[in-house]
């Protein structure tokens, strides 16, 4: 009898529709809704090396098996044809070839999912921020309700001035052992003055602007496990990430600029880092002893210029620090037919920069 999959809800996601789902065995992978429109995006995306570094891996799709899927697979199984002990093995088949029944944790079946990275795996306590680019929220087949709908709820937010909105943020405070929830409405409640205040208060939780009032759109979350430590990350460190996200934003902005037909309608930027100190501290000493090594074989291979390279010894994959990555394009596409890139999306991307240069100023003056 084939054993059904067991899916658990995913507990990390800071923006949406509170939808996505993880394997109860390991956390690889995501699984979320999707649409056709969403599918496609990814397939078309696989034809462009460098593009795909800034979007999730994708492997595959997932759908509710068939009667006819279901009772091929039991009599393979009574075969003898298939071995498979619990949902670590289930095989990400493309959708024409999947027969394993999938549920979520309350046995209810699931219709078309994309199988996505899981962009956490590897941290310890990754701090999560979403930030909504782009003017226009409605794809080229909304309605005039939809449309409506979109332009009312962008009406006084960020979307508005900047072309970009918080979507949600869920931040780690290392000095007291607690997590900081920021929802949608957070977001929505900020203005171009004081937005740059909000995302510093992502990237500096223990500052001043993480805890200069009591927001309504914040709430806190003890973490029974950790390790409570006096110290918070170094400035150094923040430094040296707010540089990398800057520098990150800045290349997939101008890679956007110079392909106008990926269209990009509702999409994010996800931004995440370790926020936790013990851990970002390792993963730091880990890079320190990294480009040690990678300067003194350069010198090397200077002294032996000529002779064969050496194999090099595979080393263990160190934790993340950081990551970056564009998400959501259930609205999004390849197939535009635009000559330029939305000038929303580009303004969206500036604004981002803008107010990262600006975190990083303050940062520097303050000493945060």
């Amino acid at each position: 009898m084939a054993s059904s999959v067991q899916l658990t809800k995913f507990g990390n996601q800071v923006a949406g529709h509170d939808k996505l789902l993880q394997f109860s065995t390991n956390d690889l992978m995501v699984i979320k809704p999707s649409t056709q429109t969403e599918l496609q995006f990814y397939e078309d995306s696989q034809n462009d090396l460098e593009f795909r570094c800034w979007i999730p891996k994708c492997y595959g799709s997932l759908h509710a098996a068939t009667e006819s899927e279901l009772q091929m697979l039991e009599q393979q199984q009574g075969n003898g044809q298939l071995e498979q002990e619990g949902a670590a093995q289930v095989p990400l088949l493309p959708q024409q070839q999947q027969q394993q029944r999938l549920q979520d944790s309350e046995g209810r079946p699931l219709d078309e999912h994309l199988c996505l990275e899981n962009l956490l795996h590897g941290f310890t306590r990754p701090c999560i921020m979403d930030l909504k680019i782009g003017s226009r929220l409605y794809d080229n087949d909304a309605d005039e309700a939809k449309i409506t709908k979109m332009k009312e709820n962008a009406k006084g937010t960020t979307i508005e001035s900047l072309a970009a909105r918080i979507a949600g943020m869920k931040v780690y405070d290392t000095t007291r052992g607690e997590w900081a929830l920021y929802d949608k409405n957070y977001g929505k409640s900020r203005t171009k003055d004081d937005i740059a205040d909000a995302i510093l208060a992502y990237f500096f939780p223990t500052s001043s602007y993480a805890h200069i009032s009591e927001e309504a759109n914040r709430k806190t979350l003890k973490d029974e496990k950790a390790a409570i430590t006096s110290k918070r990350i170094s400035s150094n460190k923040m430094e040296w990430l707010l540089e990398c996200f800057i520098e990150e934003v800045s290349g997939i902005r101008e890679y956007l600029e110079e392909h106008p037909s990926i269209q990009l309608i509702g999409s994010s930027l996800l931004f995440i880092y370790e926020g936790d100190k013990n851990a970002a501290d390792a993963v730091w000493k880990k890079m320190l002893e990294e480009d040690r090594k990678e300067k003194q074989q350069q010198k090397e291979n200077e002294d032996k210029e000529g002779d064969e390279d050496e194999e090099e010894e595979e080393e263990e994959e160190r934790p993340p620090m950081y990551d970056l990555r564009l998400i959501d394009f259930a609205h999004s596409s390849w197939s535009s037919k635009q000559e330029e890139q939305d000038p929303g999306i580009l303004k969206g991307l500036d604004s981002v920069l803008k107010l990262l240069e600006q975190c990083l100023e303050r940062q520097q003056q303050e000493k945060l």
